[in-house]
């Protein structure tokens, strides 16, 4: 049986699991820790309703615009798709064949060769952006500093 595309792509450029576990553990970790310092500063700030979570938004779009750019710096150029395996479990953009030779070739999209021939994992920015609890846990510390310190400078 042939292999598929995803196996394809993993034996070219491979993930190993317990890298990908620490790298979520990490953005779980950072999201959760910067939701919480935002929480504390909405209170202190005195914001309500909407501005307190339009401040969430902006606050954690910033955190993660700067991790991603520091993801970026690291792989040089590369992006998410080096650290994290994106949305189809590591499958790169691009063709991926086995020649008659036996030898395994890829053909990188459009996208991949203006950039400089990286490979691009399919949706590896979204476990930046939305990964790590962003709309669960970090958002549920985000309301406990929120609403603790609103409630005790009040």
């Amino acid at each position: 049986m042939a292999p598929t595309k995803q196996e394809l792509s993993l034996l070219i450029n491979p993930l190993v699991p317990e890298a990908v576990q620490h790298n979520n553990r990490v953005l779980s970790s950072l999201h959760s820790l910067t939701a919480f310092l935002l929480g504390l500063s909405a209170g202190i700030l005195a914001l309500q309703s909407a501005t307190g979570f339009a401040f969430y938004f902006l606050g954690t779009v910033l955190v993660s615009g700067l991790f991603h750019l520091a993801l970026i710096q690291r792989s040089s150029g590369a992006g998410a798709g080096a650290f994290f395996p994106g949305s189809n479990g590591g499958e790169i953009e691009g063709s991926v064949a086995i020649g008659k030779d036996g030898v395994v070739r890829m053909d990188l999209v459009e996208s991949s060769k203006k950039r400089g021939g990286f490979v691009l994992r399919k949706g590896a920015w979204r476990d930046v952006w939305f990964g790590g609890g962003v709309l669960s846990e970090a958002l549920s510390g985000f309301v406990l500093g929120w609403t603790g310190v609103g409630g005790v400078l009040r």
